[in-house]
């Protein structure tokens, strides 16, 4: 009796055995087992959609269904600065940063809905090292920018608030030199207000006055009293081109800046009245050296520029910057050495504007 009892619990304890590994074999051959670096296969566009690091994803699940899977794998944020000199007072752009989420298992993607409160438009630089600290869900990065005082440089320099596409300006301009694109049709969705040296684009015949507001000898009070019509001219372009000042340019500093106080007044209406149009201030051109002593107001030219500049950069609208050029290419004056030769339009201004600008 007693070795009858003794060999059923021998049985059923093998037969426990027996089940428990082939259940362990079971489940050895349902889930292979995947090596170190290999990809599980899954889609991880689909595991990582939708979700912050932190957060919980089912690979299996579908979006906006509950999910079951433990929080994702680690992830680190990294980010790198692409563009150029960066200036005290100014602005850096959200385009020349390389954001990135990483995550340990070797998947990447640019994260573009970060926050960064170094990029809100009212940030402005201080001189030398700058934080930018770029957060993502519970992730965060940082970048260190050295601003760079505008007076440094013997003259002021252009200020542009765009990351440039420079392969698409280049072909342009390959267009243009070829002769399979026209100034009229590449300049057909940018606007023009200024003086004579703004008009003169319409009287050499490089562009019709079509989206033109100039006339000769004007200034700020000309842009003040024909406000309306350069409005009506910019809106809907992708750029209006504001160049005044030579006009009014004083040897009095509290003129000087009283004229540029009204400059300051008209471009923030101009910002408000053109919302999707970029504003962009063309400085005061140089002269030729054979007049530069004929006046003394002509002395004030760069100071003024670094003050058009530097107001510019405190308001948020872009500068472009010709002095450099043209102090190095006095043949492109015409014979009164105050006004230029039509060659300087086509063959640098123009280019010029799309170069650095990215139009």
């Amino acid at each position: 009796m007693q070795i009858a009892m003794v060999a059923g619990l021998v049985t059923m304890l093998v037969c426990g055995i027996v089940t428990i590994g082939l259940m362990l074999f079971s489940n050895l051959f349902a889930e292979p087992l995947i090596a170190p670096g290999v990809s599980s296969g899954y889609d991880h566009t689909n595991i990582y959609e939708n979700i912050t690091p932190g957060q919980t994803r089912n690979p299996d699940s579908q979006v906006g269904e509950e999910t079951t899977e433990a929080i994702p794998p680690e992830g680190m944020l990294t980010v790198e600065y692409t563009g150029g000199t960066v200036y005290t007072g100014g602005q850096a752009i959200a385009g020349n940063f390389n954001v990135k989420l990483k995550m340990d298992d070797g998947y990447e993607k640019v994260i573009n809905d970060y926050e960064c409160a170094q990029l809100a438009p009212d940030y402005r630089m201080t001189e030398g090292d700058n934080v930018f600290e770029f957060r993502y869900g519970e992730l965060s990065a940082k970048i260190v920018l050295n601003a760079v005082d505008i007076r440094v440089f013997a003259y002021p320099p252009s200020y542009v608030l765009r990351k440039i596409d420079l392969t698409s300006v280049q072909e342009k301009i390959n267009q243009i030199d070829s002769g399979a694109l026209s100034y009229e049709q590449a300049f057909s969705n940018i606007s023009f207000t200024g003086d004579s040296q703004i008009k003169a684009l319409a009287v050499d015949r490089i562009l019709s006055m079509n989206r033109i507001v100039a006339e000769n000898g004007e200034s700020y009070d000309y842009l003040a009293k024909h406000f309306d019509e350069v409005v009506a001219k910019a809106l809907g372009t992708d750029a209006l081109i504001v160049h005044y000042g030579i006009n009014t340019l004083s040897t009095s500093a509290d003129e000087r800046q009283k004229r540029i106080n009204q400059y300051r007044e008209l471009l923030l209406r101009l910002k408000e009245a053109l919302p999707g149009t970029r504003i962009i201030v063309s400085g005061v051109f140089p002269v030729h050296y054979s007049i530069f002593g004929k006046q003394d107001r002509f002395v004030y030219i760069i100071e003024y520029d670094y003050a058009l500049l530097e107001m510019c950069m405190e308001i948020g609208v872009e500068y472009l910057s010709d002095n450099a050029y043209m102090m190095e290419h006095q043949e492109l004056f015409s014979h009164d050495g105050l006004h230029l030769r039509p060659e300087f339009y086509s063959q640098y201004w123009l280019k010029n504007i799309i170069l650095t600008m990215g139009l």
